[in-house]
């Protein structure tokens, strides 16, 4: 169990990030490895944040209007129990291109809402976009 913990550890470590340069040797090491605070997104972005939020609403149809990589951690990964829908499981993407952020990409969203209404007939798409860019 130790050398697990020495793994743990290790990877916990940050020396190059600019609040541990500041730390003596052995508080660096500490890294990381702070309790989460509730309702926060361990350590993703906020708009992982934001699909935490609304990945309960099993029922609809959500749609990420921004690069294929962003919808990366699926819905599915987090359990979420649903009594009956199951399009959460269905992870929607626009795949956004650098053109497409150049150019607004607002052919691709009308047309991925557009299919998804077609195809599923959901009572709502939640459309999000994350704010990094292809």
């Amino acid at each position: 169990m130790g050398a697990l913990n020495d793994k743990v550890a290790s990877v916990m470590e940050e020396p190059a990030c600019a609040k541990n340069q500041g730390k003596d040797g052995k508080e660096r090491k500490k890294g990381c490895g702070k309790a989460l605070t509730p309702g926060a997104a361990a350590g993703g972005c906020a708009f992982d944040g934001a699909k935490i939020s609304l990945q309960p609403i099993a029922d609809v149809a959500h749609l990420v209007h921004g690069p294929i990589a962003c919808e990366g951690n699926s819905w599915d990964n987090r359990n979420t129990p649903s009594s009956g829908p199951q399009l959460f499981r269905t992870g929607f993407t626009t795949d956004m291109g650098e053109l497409d952020v150049i150019y607004g990409g607002e052919k691709k969203l009308f047309k991925a809402i557009r299919e998804i209404i077609e195809k599923y007939d959901p009572p709502a798409v939640f459309v999000s976009r994350p704010a990094c860019r292809p």
